[in-house]
């Protein structure tokens, strides 16, 4: 279908705003970019604790996350979330408001995970961060009310990259076992070639050539873009791996490696609900004020986590 309304107005206020490519840019300064002007959504979701708490990496330095806590008694079900931003930009704090709302709608934990970046720590510190995290809160998960029994991973883009891969290393590993994944246009593949990379490659935010850049950034070498734990896609097998739900969006450069991942996931044995968002651009769920579309998106992810480990 023609570019969603939300996201021609989106783009246009882009456009207007002449921001250079990340690529031309310094990355702190980009970093820096990314933190201006954060504000919570309209109407934050009313939930009973955010708590700010350190994580013992394995070589003793510290990884930080953030708890939010569902309002209720009991034990609820737990979800980790990593957040988008190519490996490379963002924080807990980029992707506050939209983790409260998955929260709140969830009615689960949330613990939002602010695994180190590239190019300052390349691949796997990001998804070993992930790792610790899992461990982590499957040992402590009664002193934030979770339920250890109970765990999910979700993530955005890269994030949702690092939730996918967390499946297979836990899977591989005989790790924490995850109940349910899910994916928000997740990076499952390193092929740049594929249709949606090539008609979305200008024009729609996400560019193709900003993410060889990210890849450039996240990985060491050509060959370690395609090992599985960067491309999960590349997996010799998908097999035993939690029910998903993947949500991609039209006019995306992801929207095919998603989309192919919801597909190899199927193929496997995996139940997977797939939802492919008409007219919508990448990055799209975590702005609330600009697209009523995303809040959509929120309702629907955080019914089916509910559903899969809620109450």
């Amino acid at each position: 279908m023609p570019l969603h309304p939300e996201a021609a107005l989106f783009l246009e206020q882009v456009a207007r705003q002449s921001t250079p490519s990340v690529e031309t840019l310094p990355i702190e300064l980009t970093r820096r970019a990314a933190l201006m002007g954060i504000r919570p959504g309209p109407h934050p979701p009313e939930l009973a604790k955010v708590e700010n708490r350190s994580i013992p990496r394995p070589d003793g330095t510290l990884l930080p996350v953030r708890i939010y806590v569902p309002v209720g008694a009991g034990l609820f079900g737990i979800c980790l979330y990593f957040h988008g931003g190519g490996w490379v930009l963002n924080n807990i704090d980029t992707h506050d408001d939209l983790v409260r709302r998955l929260a709140a709608t969830s009615r689960c934990v949330f613990i939002n995970v602010d695994y180190r970046l590239a190019p300052d720590h390349k691949f796997p510190a990001a998804i070993d961060d992930a790792y610790t995290a899992l461990t982590w809160a499957c040992e402590t998960a009664q002193e934030f009310q979770g339920d250890p029994g109970r765990i999910a991973v979700a993530g955005d883009s890269a994030g949702g990259n690092l939730a996918a891969v967390l499946c297979l290393m836990s899977r591989d590993r005989g790790g924490p076992p995850i109940a349910f994944q899910a994916l928000i246009y997740p990076i499952t593949d390193c092929d740049f070639e594929r249709p949606s990379y090539r008609s979305n490659a200008e024009g729609y935010f996400l560019t193709r050539s900003e993410m060889i850049w990210f890849w450039n950034h996240y990985v060491s070498s050509p060959e370690q873009m395609r090992e599985p734990y960067a491309s999960p896609l590349l997996a010799p097998s998908l097999k035993n791996l939690p029910p998903a739900t993947i949500l991609t969006a039209e006019y995306d450069p992801l929207r095919d490696e998603g989309e192919a991942y919801a597909n190899a996931l199927q193929q496997a044995g995996v139940p997977v609900a797939f939802h492919r968002y008409p007219g919508m651009i990448h990055a799209f769920i975590r702005r609330v004020e600009q697209f009523e579309t995303a809040r959509t998106a929120i309702q629907e992810i955080g019914q089916q986590i509910r559903a899969a480990i809620g109450d």
